[in-house]
């Protein structure tokens, strides 16, 4: 009875406790490991937007590439950029994560998630790199490499120094399927017509408890168990409590019952 009872509690408190989904979500979770730093070009990344412990959410807005646009292919044709005009695409965004904040010293996996409103058609793409990565691909736009001749002497005495930051990009797709309308002053409309508004969108950084719980999801999960045991503590009494009304009820419906049977 303890058991079934308590069940039923927890079923009601967390069907009470669930919201409609309004939103889309994106979710890429990684370990920030040790690696050597770069020194990128601040003509490029010094223009990237940054998160970190302290600001760890913000919000977007980008144009997103035409519909049936593979989302690999996006921001990847015609992009052979130059120091005079680096890497610039409006469908795609590119962010700093910096992970050597004091206060994500004791955390190694992290999560950076994604949402937008499930109104607007679109599909994202996240993809992290690292600063050798970062550094390459901006190598392979930019067309250039610069090579040391051999004994050549190094700009940075000793070994380079390690960081955890990474970097993220982020590319959008129109996913949309246009409903047709009926326009009195544009009759004849096509699709390549309609105009594909930017989507906005969320993104928060933030570290994973045990390497799978979020952060904002703590103090939900914290309520939740409170909830429950505060539920379990409780039914016993209740039904304690229910049990003598309940014995005479069923007394009384048995008297009942034997009167009928007597007459």
């Amino acid at each position: 009875m303890f058991g079934r009872s308590s069940f039923a509690v927890s079923c009601i408190f967390s069907l009470l406790l669930c919201s409609g989904v309004a939103a889309n979500t994106e979710i890429i979770n990684f370990i920030s490991d040790l690696q050597h730093s770069v020194d990128l070009s601040q003509a490029v990344v010094g223009n990237w937007a940054t998160l970190n412990a302290s600001h760890n959410e913000r919000r977007w807005a980008v144009q997103p590439a035409p519909f049936g646009t593979p989302l690999h292919d996006v921001c990847e044709a015609d992009m052979k950029s130059t120091l005079a005009s680096p890497m610039k695409c409006p469908h795609e965004l590119w962010i700093t994560l910096n992970l050597d904040d004091t206060n994500w010293k004791g955390y190694r996996a992290f999560t950076l998630r994604l949402s937008w409103a499930a109104s607007t058609p679109a599909d994202f793409l996240i993809e992290l790199y690292s600063p050798e990565t970062v550094s390459t691909f901006l190598a392979g736009r930019q067309q250039r490499q610069i090579t040391l001749p051999e004994g050549a002497p190094s700009f940075r005495e000793g070994p380079p120094p390690i960081t955890r930051t990474k970097y993220a990009r982020i590319r959008v797709v129109d996913a949309g399927v246009p409903t047709p309308q009926i326009q009195l002053d544009r009759p004849n409309l096509h699709l390549s017509d309609r105009v594909v508004e930017p989507v906005h969108f969320i993104l928060i950084l933030e570290q994973l408890y045990g390497g799978v719980l979020p952060a904002s999801q703590l103090p939900t999960i914290c309520f939740l168990i409170s909830v429950l045991l505060a539920a379990a503590m409780a039914v016993p009494r209740l039904l304690a409590y229910l049990d003598p009304f309940v014995l005479q009820a069923r007394e009384d419906l048995s008297n009942i019952a034997s009167s009928k049977k007597a007459q």
